[in-house]
């Protein structure tokens, strides 16, 4: 409800005499609209919008939920001694649109104590005028992790407002599944001291399907996968590739990390654009030769101690798809085993040696 003034004249006798008395007649001004609903990103900055009907003399007051100042504006500049301490340095008016009837808040590095009600109060020579915001403030999924270690997967979410929810199932559906309510799990949650949430569950691996942790927090959902491929077999003097099999992501938009048991990283991929851009860290420029169209890894010049899991993580907007290939390394027995090449190529060492000795002898 708002009060808006116009000025008004009326005629009245008085002994006689027609006298003139100007006097300024109040109107109310009520607007049913309801609160304007606003979200906020946490961390980022919001405008909380508000509008009134241009005139000289303006006045603006922002507060919150009626009793905590947070902006005001009088006498065509910012006043700040009452702003409450929440809000000092991160609060500022659109000082050259005001003119214009623009009194909206530049609320800077949104935080989770800013949500709320607020009252966006304007005063001119025309009169006042006062709307609500009701402001929400999110912390979107922003990443979901999924890791497997001693045959438990671990799935884990961090810096989620509100509230966030995980739920577990696989592809196919298994009577094992988690969301059959036969499979153990366990999902925690605590609050950091910014007030954003994290997540973790954990439960058995189901080797011959495809695992999936979905996380929501509000409208949000994000979901993580993980699979294990059959095992890939390589000699440390040949060539290997390594598959991904990721055929539901959008490559286009995707990030793809190569690793090695799960904490090395081997290389990344970013597509943009329809360009790529491939980054291998320097210990494994001598053995990665290329990745393929279908993102597998090929491999040359390996060693006994490249035998491991390799993790394949392609992670698009929507989701992250984690696959996981056990790479074994066997000797080359054509070098190294009993008669071999490298046996025979010994022997012939030891005859040359030996004629050597007997030639010597004759000559002596």
């Amino acid at each position: 409800m708002g009060f808006v003034g116009t000025w008004g004249q009326i005629s009245l006798m008085s002994r006689g005499r027609l006298v003139s008395v100007v006097i300024l007649l109040l109107s109310v001004r009520v607007t049913d609209g309801g609160d304007l609903p606003v979200t906020c990103v946490f961390s980022e900055d919001c405008v909380l919008p508000c509008s009134f009907q241009p005139a000289s003399d303006e006045v603006i007051h922002w507060i919150k939920q009626f009793d905590i100042p947070v902006h005001s504006y009088y006498y065509s500049t910012d006043h700040l001694d009452s702003q409450n301490q929440q809000y000092g340095q991160r609060t500022s008016l659109f000082n050259d649109q005001i003119p214009k009837g623009n009194a909206s808040l530049l609320l800077k590095n949104v935080t989770i104590q800013d949500q709320g009600r607020y009252q966006c109060y304007t005063s001119t020579v025309t009169g006042n005028q006062e709307s609500f915001i009701n402001n929400k403030v999110e912390a979107p999924i922003r990443l979901v992790d999924i890791q497997l270690s001693n045959d438990t997967i671990t799935c884990r979410s961090t810096g989620i407002y509100p509230e966030p929810k995980l739920t577990w199932s696989t592809d196919p559906r298994s009577d094992l599944s988690p969301d059959t309510g036969t499979s153990q799990n366990s999902t925690s949650t605590k609050v950091n001291d910014q007030g954003l949430y994290e997540i973790t569950s954990t439960i058995p691996f189901i080797r011959d399907r495809t695992n999936i942790c979905t996380v929501t927090s509000g409208k949000t959902e994000k979901t993580a996968t993980l699979k294990q491929q059959a095992p890939v077999h390589s000699s440390p003097s040949s060539e290997v590739s390594i598959p991904c099999n990721d055929s539901q992501s959008d490559l286009l938009t995707s990030n793809i990390t190569w690793r090695f048991n799960q904490k090395v990283t081997i290389l990344t991929l970013t597509y943009t654009n329809d360009k790529h851009q491939m980054h291998v860290e320097d210990n494994w420029k001598e053995q990665v030769q290329d990745m393929s169209d279908t993102l597998s890894l090929r491999l040359h010049r390996l060693t006994m101690k490249h035998q491991g899991i390799y993790s394949c993580e392609v992670s698009t907007d929507r989701d992250t798809h984690l696959v996981l290939t056990y790479l074994e390394i066997t000797p080359d027995k054509r070098i190294t085993g009993k008669g071999t090449r490298s046996g025979n190529i010994t022997g012939g060492v030891i005859g040359v040696l030996l004629v050597a000795v007997v030639y010597i002898n004759i000559q002596e």
